[in-house]
């Protein structure tokens, strides 16, 4: 089993931004010392966030040796200024690179780009695809629905070949197919429950069985660890009501599986979400998810308007006494 660290997260608008950085690349620092193999970063456009290649490009001054992970929303891209982003990251942290191909979900944002929204998949499409050419071709010629490329020169080569690894992030079961059909990975929702994680995982394995081809299943999860389960609970349950309440009102429900409503009470919304307790509570429920096939949990432990020390004590704690159990 491999760990990783959400570096989003933390503040609120108006928060000052130098110490949101600092909170970011302490986060990551931590999580190098600690044992975690990779951080990660979203494309939160609009969002109080951050431009997602341009502050791994700085994390990784922090953390040599981790690997470099993002999120990143394809309808909105152009491909040809994201491959080159991608394949310079690919460079700077030594062939480390993860990418997490998205469709995207909070309309401002398709407002924002002016794209949209019913184009998203789509456009999610013929940006992989002009993607890939680019990393993989000297020279291509690309007449698409949305972008023409008339004989261009390839991208900058990223150190992996034939491109840097490749997960889909899916919620529903047609994302699912897609990140066994196009991807090197699937990467689970941090609000799918446990019950649709369990039945959308034969339907992974079964298509790539269909297609011969092998994959990697990895699970973006909310995480927080205390001395107790009752402790921790007191420590996050503000932030995580407040966040939760948040996305529920822009609609994110909308692209959610029934079954994993976030609009509910704060207990339910903890339910199979969470790995969250003591250290034997959440080696526990680690375990669940390695028993499932779950081969790396990507991990948030830091919500808007949480002092960032909490975040760090987790990060440490979790290091200490969870994350040897697993070490291969």
């Amino acid at each position: 089993m491999r760990f990783g660290i959400i570096l989003d997260g933390g503040e609120r608008p108006g928060d000052p931004r130098e110490q949101a950085l600092r909170d970011r690349l302490e986060k990551a620092r931590q999580a190098g010392r600690h044992g975690f193999h990779s951080v990660w970063v979203g494309q939160g456009y609009l969002n109080n966030g951050w431009h997602a290649t341009a502050l791994l490009a700085r994390v990784a001054a922090e953390t040599p040796g981790l690997e470099l992970g993002m999120v990143a929303l394809l309808p909105l891209q152009h491909p040809v200024e994201l491959a080159e982003q991608i394949s310079t990251l690919d460079a700077i942290c030594g062939g480390k690179f993860v990418w997490a191909a998205a469709l995207g979900w909070r309309p401002f944002q398709f407002r924002a780009f002016g794209v949209p929204q019913a184009q998203r998949l789509s456009r999610f499409q013929e940006v992989l695809d002009v993607m890939k050419q680019l990393w993989t071709q000297d020279h291509i010629t690309h007449r698409g629905r949305y972008f023409q490329l008339e004989d261009v020169p390839g991208a900058g080569k990223p150190l992996q070949q034939p491109y840097p690894r490749l997960w889909i992030a899916a919620n529903l079961d047609p994302g699912v197919v897609r990140a066994a059909t196009l991807a090197d990975g699937w990467l689970i929702s941090s609000r799918a429950t446990l019950p649709t994680i369990r039945r959308q995982v034969p339907l992974y394995r079964e298509t790539l069985t269909a297609r011969r081809a092998t994959g990697y299943i990895a699970a973006w999860r909310e995480m927080y660890i205390a001395e107790t389960r009752a402790k921790a609970i007191e420590i996050i349950r503000p932030y995580v009501e407040w966040l939760y309440r948040d996305r529920a009102a822009l609609g994110h429900d909308r692209t959610l599986p029934t079954a994993d409503r976030i609009d509910v009470p704060f207990e339910q919304v903890l339910e199979g979400r969470f790995i969250i307790g003591s250290p034997a509570e959440c080696a526990a429920e680690v375990a669940t998810y390695q028993a499932l096939g779950v081969e790396e949990l990507i991990m948030r432990c830091h919500w808007p308007g949480m002092p960032a020390e909490d975040a760090v004590r987790a990060i440490q704690l979790f290091g200490r006494e969870v994350l040897p159990q697993f070490a291969a």
